[in-house]
């Protein structure tokens, strides 16, 4: 097996994966740590929510506007507010803009549909100028509060130790604090009564349904994607398998023949003239500062004996979200189709011991139900051209 400093080739190693008897030496620290620091940090988060939720609801009331004008049906917006400006312009649009069209199917003159569209694309305007003024305002309040979403990160999701959020509550406040103070009844945010305690939390999720290829609301790409999630406290890992799309003309030449040899090598019915693609193996991990004094993290088959057991590999940081897409090899493609199950392990290696046995610190199994059906439904999707056809399909190689 091979770790690799920096995200490069790594040392021979080897490292028996074995049953966890209880919680890494550093959990308590590091996880009451947490506790503490998100009590202001969500604090401060509902505030600036607080602050930003008039420019939200305001900008969602200018896109139905701007919506039922693009429709031409009132019906889309109403009832306006008149004492409102935009609104008491929109409403005054529609009731000009129903004379103005009555006019046009009585005298058929192209003058007046002209008349038609300059006012609506006048209207249209000053809703969109609203709209970006709204966006700026909410921008400036964001830069006021820079840095409150990234405090925030790592509460999101997580269990909470409650005697230490009650003592950083002694000289504070927020949401998180009346959560605690709260009965025992369901909330937003979970709690245990010692840090020691996460480590009895696990959680499972089998892998989701594989659709094909569709077109977002936004215009992005969805489906074509099967993943699973696994917890350990406040560990939560979710791996995937999916593929990277890449515009093949704003790649290098080397790099476009790299995903064109792959798709070749697995035997992938691809092409098309715009974009490159890759089968890819997903990871997204919440991770703590090390607990255990690891140095890094595995994607991994089976128990780490095999030579060819890990797909992936990355030092340890500073805690947080740990995020890589990488494109698959055939065999860790076949292993995942067999329902052979992958784990996410964090490993310590001695300092200037290379070479030698790695530790384990904690292991994450992910779960394979579902597993063989979906990534089995998902490969044929892609091998057999139908990932390929719904692409152009959304992304026309031409025009």
């Amino acid at each position: 097996m091979k770790i690799v400093p920096a995200l490069l080739a790594l040392s021979l190693l080897r490292v028996q994966v074995v049953a966890q008897e209880g919680p890494p030496p550093g959990l308590t620290d590091v996880e009451n740590a947490r506790s503490r620091a998100c009590v202001p940090a969500l604090r401060q988060l509902a505030q600036l929510n607080a602050v930003l939720e008039p420019f939200a609801r305001r900008a969602d009331r200018l896109r139905v506007i701007n919506r039922s004008i693009a429709l031409e049906d009132t019906t889309v917006a109403a009832p306006f507010d008149l004492t409102d400006a935009t609104e008491a312009a929109a409403h005054e649009w529609f009731m000009a803009d129903m004379e103005r069209a009555r006019r046009f199917v009585e005298a058929r003159d192209d003058a007046i549909q002209a008349e038609r569209a300059a006012a609506k694309e006048e209207i249209r305007g000053r809703l969109f100028a609203e709209m970006d003024s709204l966006r700026a305002g909410a921008d400036s309040r964001m830069a006021e509060a820079e840095g409150v979403e990234q405090a925030a990160q790592p509460c999101e999701g997580a269990v909470f130790v409650r005697p230490t959020v009650l003592e950083a509550c002694a000289a504070d406040g927020g949401p998180l604090c009346d959560a605690a103070r709260a009965s025992a009844t369901p909330g937003p945010f979970r709690f245990v009564d010692a840090a020691d305690d996460l480590w009895d939390i696990e959680e499972l999720r089998p892998w989701s349904e594989a659709g094909p290829l569709r077109a977002g609301p936004d215009g992005s790409i969805l489906g074509g994607r099967t993943a699973t999630m696994a917890r350990l406290g406040n560990i939560v890992v979710t791996v995937g398998l999916g593929t990277i799309i890449r515009d093949r003309t704003a790649l290098p030449e080397a790099e476009v023949a790299a995903f064109d040899a792959n798709v070749d090598t697995l035997g992938i019915q691809f092409s098309h003239a715009k974009l490159v693609m890759a089968p890819a193996i997903e990871l997204q991990a919440s991770v703590p500062a090390a607990i255990g004094g690891e140095t890094h993290y595995l994607l991994h088959f089976g128990d780490l004996t095999g030579d060819d057991d890990v797909v992936w590999s990355a030092p340890v940081g500073t805690g947080g979200l740990v995020r890589a897409a990488f494109p698959a090899k055939g065999q860790d493609l076949q292993r995942l189709a067999e329902g052979n199950p992958i784990s996410f392990t964090a490993v310590r290696v001695p300092e200037g011991e290379e070479g030698t046995a790695a530790e384990p610190v904690y292991s994450l199994t992910l779960t394979a139900v579902n597993q063989a059906p979906q990534v089995t439904g998902l490969l044929g999707y892609i091998l057999g051209g139908g990932l390929s056809r719904d692409l152009a399909l959304l992304v026309p190689p031409t025009g």
